[in-house]
Formats: C-alpha cells, sequence, structure tokens
C-alpha cells in the first residue's frame, strides 16, 4: 500500500509551468537549456542539452520580444509534447515541438521545427519523469564551471 501511495505522488502534474526556460545559451559542455522544472515533490533546475540547430531555434525565439514588450513576469516554458508530421512525397518525418510565451493575462504557443533527438527527450521526459529523483543526474549544480 505504501508503495501505490508513493508512485501515486510522483505523478508529473499537468500544467504549463512545469517546464519554465530560465536560460538559452552555451558552455563548456554545449548548448543547453536552464530549465525549472515543477514536479509534484518540489521543483528543480536542470541542464536540457542541446544539438546546435535546436539551440539557435530557440535562442532566436527567447531572443524576440513576442509580444512586443517586457513587462514583468515575461517568460517562456517548454511544453511537454512534440507533434510528428510526414511528408508524403518523400515520406521523411518533420518533429515539431513548441514553446509558450507568457507575459502578464497573455500568453501565446510558439511552434518550431525540432530535431529528432529534441522529440525523443521530451517523449522520455513526458513518459518516464515522474520525481525529482529523475532528473537529478541533470541538475543545475552539477554542470557548473
Amino acid at each position: 500500500m505504501a508503495g501505490d501511495q508513493t508512485n501515486r505522488n510522483c505523478v508529473i502534474q499537468g500544467n504549463h509551468e512545469n517546464l519554465k526556460i530560465l536560460q538559452a545559451s552555451k558552455d563548456r559542455f554545449g548548448s543547453h537549456l536552464k530549465l525549472e522544472v515543477t514536479l509534484p515533490d518540489e521543483r528543480i533546475v536542470i541542464r536540457w542539452g542541446l544539438d546546435d540547430e535546436d539551440y539557435l531555434k530557440i535562442r532566436d525565439i527567447v531572443k524576440g520580444n513576442y509580444f512586443d514588450n517586457l513587462e514583468a513576469g515575461y517568460h517562456y516554458e517548454l511544453l511537454p509534447y512534440v507533434v510528428v508530421s510526414l511528408n508524403k512525397p518523400n515520406g521523411k518525418q518533420k518533429f515539431l515541438a513548441n514553446l509558450r510565451c507568457v507575459q502578464g493575462q497573455k500568453a501565446a504557443r510558439i511552434e518550431f521545427e525540432c530535431s529528432e533527438r529534441f522529440a525523443g527527450n521530451i517523449e522520455w521526459f513526458k513518459k518516464e519523469v515522474r520525481c525529482i529523483k529523475d532528473l537529478e543526474h541533470l541538475k543545475w549544480e552539477k554542470f557548473k564551471t
């Protein structure tokens, strides 16, 4: 019974604030996002590694002022889902991820094409991450220079 209770307590909450982007940058380990992840048991800041292509796309989105001005509370979130589109003529898959821009009471979803690796990481997060212990290996402090 206690095991069942633990599993119930470690189910990820489905809200749009569980992958808040704090920074998109590069360091000696490579391109990454600094994400604040909100889980039922607590919050954790992690380093989410990126391919250079994904980094450039996300950086350009985050750098822009989506609503033309910056007021208090303006931030971006990585939404935890990916859409797969199939290009019919040549059968190539296209992966589409989403950021959400939040400014006060306004919010907008911004779609961008991402790599298969990025899409796989989103799927891993969605299916496997339930508790802080599932993200310990990505904890921000482990990557400080």
